[in-house]
Formats: structure tokens, C-alpha cells, sequence
């Protein structure tokens, strides 16, 4: 029952403002008013409505404001302008950019002022009486009634085009503009830096191969054997095996042990399995229990890497001595070969 009876009163709104707004359409056509409205019947709430500008080209912008005060516990719905445009007959070619919007700008003493905005536009020059808006207030309570105002005369002219001088003209042809000095410096200093980076690269590359540094100085490396003890030193103060790091300790022994013989004897052992390295070191003048040695730790290390094996503690003990064993008696038969020959 409730919602029958709010629904008449919108239906009564809606009605009343028909009414009206066919009232004022004909008074703007200077036929008999359907329905007229006296000045005490504007609503009082209405403190001001105005648009931002009097007058506008065709396709401008222009802003709609009407500010309204009401009580703070009173509701207001506005229907969509663009649909009031449509229903309107007077001949406002005016069309809706954006809708009403509503804010409150402020609340003192139980009263809030309220202000409704809209963006319009027109194509069309004319004259226009913009139509009232519909500003329901508490559209659900049986008090309802909505807001009436005079609403602004909006402007739209067009650009007068003077044709009385108009000559038609030919068609130009294309302008040539010479070149300037700001268009060429950057490909100038593109060229520079392309050919600059190019030098460095150049500089770059050929010193690299000559194992020199970017300023020609010869880059001195350590000896192998120095690279592996420094090497085997680092792994045994990292106490891996001590830390249950058996598979992390030998990978790092090996991989050394394979670096030296590669700078050693030009053996490419990093790429080869353990056996293939003692193949190919089967012929170098190396003493038979290093060679052993050696043989043994690799066979340890890939049963440790690849077989889970845990060794004991006196074979990891021994693996860096073996190493270290290994390079420094190696190092000496070098030498001793380097006496021999000179």
C-alpha cells in the first residue's frame, strides 16, 4: 500500500511538471497557456541560476548553475535534462554535453545549499528560452513538489563569413624551407658518436686479443699453479666437508685441478670427464705416484658427486694436500725443464 501510494505521488510530479512546461511553451509561442503559473508560485528555495556565458559560437560550451537551498533532511531528484530536451517543443536546438550533477556546498543551522550544474551546447544559431528542469523534491514523501524557476535565455551565433570580397585563390605549391644549422647539428653529433663508439669498440677488441688493457698495457696474469694454490687455499677455509659440504668441497678441488692442467698443459679439461683427463695426461712427464694421486681424488670426487658417496674423514682430509702435492711438484718439473733447456 506504501509503495502504491509513493508511486502516485511521482506519478503526480511528473504530471504537474508537464504542465507547466506546456504552459510555457505557449506563452513562448504567443498561443493560449495550457497552464500558467503566478510570480508567487516561483519556489523561494531558488537563490540563483544563471549560465556562464550569455552567448556562445556554434559547438561551444556553456555551463548551466542553479543554486537552491533546502532542509537538511529534505531529498532531491532531478530528471535527466537530455530527456526534458527531447519532450520539448519550442524549438531549443540546444543539446546535453553532460547531465545535472549535484553538490552540496554547505550545511548551517538545518538548511543545505545545494547547486545543480549541466553542460550544454548547440549547432544551431538562435535565440533560446532553455526549458525548466525538473528538481523534485522528496519525490517519495507525500509532500512532494517541484522547484520553479525562470530559467536563462542562451545565445548561439555563428561566424559571419564576409563574401562580398571573396576572390577564390590556386592552389600553392609545396614550400621549400632551407635547411637550418639547429636541424643539422644533432645528425652531425649522431655521426660523431657513432664513429667514436665504433674506435672504442675497435680499440676494444684488438687489445683484448692481444691481452692488453683498454690503454695498450699488458695485462699481467698470475701463473697457473699461483691461480690453484690461491684457489685451494680459499676452499680449505671454507671448512665445507666439516659442514656435511662434501659434494661443494670436491666440485671446488676438481674444478681447480682442471683450470691448472688446462693453463698447464693445454689439456681442454674442463671438458672432459676424469678418465679422459688421465688419458690425456698418460704421456706427460709426470711421476707415477702423482699421477696416482691424482687419479685417485678424481675417481672420489665423481663417487661423491654422482654417487652419494660420504668419504671418510682421512680421505677428505687429504684431498687438498693431494692437490696442492700435485701442483707444486709440477710446477718444479717445469722448472727444472726450463733449466735443462737453457
Amino acid at each position: 500500500m506504501i509503495m502504491c501510494k509513493k508511486s502516485y505521488i511521482v506519478f503526480l510530479s511528473v504530471l504537474f511538471w508537464t504542465l507547466f512546461a506546456e504552459g510555457v511553451r505557449a506563452q513562448q509561442q504567443n498561443q493560449l497557456p495550457v497552464f500558467q503559473f503566478q510570480p508567487e508560485e516561483k519556489s523561494e528555495q531558488v537563490k540563483s541560476t544563471a549560465i556562464s556565458k550569455d552567448s556562445i559560437l556554434i559547438g561551444d560550451q556553456v555551463v548551466w548553475s542553479t543554486r537552491f537551498e533546502l532542509a537538511e533532511q529534505d531529498s532531491v531528484m532531478i530528471l535527466p535534462y537530455a530527456g526534458v530536451l527531447q519532450r520539448d517543443t519550442s524549438g531549443v536546438k540546444v543539446e546535453v554535453v553532460a547531465d545535472f550533477k549535484l553538490d552540496t556546498l554547505s550545511l548551517k543551522k538545518g538548511m543545505k545549499e545545494l547547486e545543480a550544474k549541466v553542460l550544454l551546447t548547440s549547432f544551431d544559431s538562435g535565440s533560446y528560452k532553455l526549458p525548466l528542469p525538473l528538481f523534485i523534491v522528496n519525490p517519495q514523501s507525500e509532500d512532494t513538489y517541484a522547484l520553479i524557476f525562470d530559467t536563462p535565455v542562451l545565445e548561439v551565433n555563428t561566424i559571419q563569413v564576409d563574401t562580398t570580397g571573396f576572390v577564390p585563390l590556386d592552389i600553392k605549391g609545396q614550400i621549400k624551407y632551407p635547411i637550418t644549422f639547429g636541424e643539422v647539428i644533432p645528425w652531425v653529433l649522431l655521426g660523431l658518436f657513432v664513429v667514436a663508439l665504433g674506435y672504442l669498440l675497435y680499440r676494444y677488441i684488438k687489445y683484448r686479443r692481444e691481452n692488453r688493457d683498454f690503454f695498450g698495457r699488458p695485462i699481467v696474469q698470475d701463473p697457473p699453479h699461483i691461480i690453484a694454490l690461491r684457489e685451494l687455499d680459499r676452499i680449505r677455509s671454507q671448512k665445507l666437508w666439516q659442514n656435511g659440504k662434501e659434494k661443494q668441497y670436491y666440485t671446488g678441488i676438481t674444478d681447480t685441478l682442471r683450470a691448472y692442467i688446462e693453463g698447464r698443459y693445454g689439456v681442454n679439461a674442463m671438458e672432459k670427464t676424469s678418465s679422459e683427463i688421465m688419458e690425456s695426461l698418460s704421456d706427460k712427464n709426470i711421476d707415477k705416484k702423482l699421477y696416482n694421486d691424482l687419479d685417485e681424488l678424481f675417481k672420489v670426487a665423481d663417487l661423491v658427486k654422482f654417487a652419494k658417496y660420504v668419504p671418510a674423514t682421512g680421505e677428505n682430509e687429504e684431498a687438498i694436500p693431494s692437490a696442492v702435492r700435485f701442483v707444486n711438484s709440477t710446477f718444479m718439473q717445469e722448472l727444472e725443464g726450463e733449466k735443462e733447456v737453457n
